[in-house]
């Protein structure tokens, strides 16, 4: 059994687009595995990487592309795991901010993107959906998808979302 997602099954998974699909590999910022003939390979991403593609898309609703990079850049710069679906992030227009949980005091909260490269601003214009969140809403994806075969999603899907209480 296949262990990744198509191209067209992750197109429809993150509601993304091909050309954004091509960008983020172009950039580098998410590298499918690709097979057979170089010219037009066959793609294949990980569930990682479609949690990455949507937590992406999410945060593009926010900040540009630019600023997306710019924030991986940084995790990557300073030894952090550049991985975006899992981490608690505040955005403005020109900012981007990690909130790093502390429960001893209030948690800590790191500017780690800002349009021009300058100094702490404004703390907090939105929140992005916890992880959690963005599961459920790939597996909502894949349910109402004609393209994505839902049994055998339910077995390539890593993460089974949380059930509400």
């Amino acid at each position: 059994m296949m262990q990744g997602f198509t191209r067209q099954e992750t197109l429809a998974l993150t509601q993304t687009t091909s050309s954004r699909l091509a960008y983020l590999d172009r950039t580098n910022v998410i590298v499918p595995q690709k097979y057979g003939n170089p010219k037009k390979p066959t793609v294949i991403y990980s569930w990682e990487q479609v949690l990455e593609i949507r937590a992406i898309a999410n945060l593009r609703k926010q900040i540009s592309l630019q600023m997306v990079r710019k924030l991986v850049a940084f995790l990557d710069e300073h030894g952090l795991d550049a991985t975006l679906h899992d981490k608690h992030l505040v955005t403005t227009p020109n900012e981007v901010f990690l909130v790093a949980p502390d429960w001893s005091d209030m948690p800590q909260v790191m500017k780690v993107a800002d349009r021009d490269g300058e100094g702490l601003g404004q703390l907090m214009l939105m929140v992005l959906p916890p992880l959690n969140t963005v599961i459920q809403d790939i597996w909502a994806a894949a349910e109402a998808s004609q393209v994505v075969d839902f049994e055998s999603f339910k077995q390539r899907a890593k993460t089974i979302p949380a059930q509400a209480s």
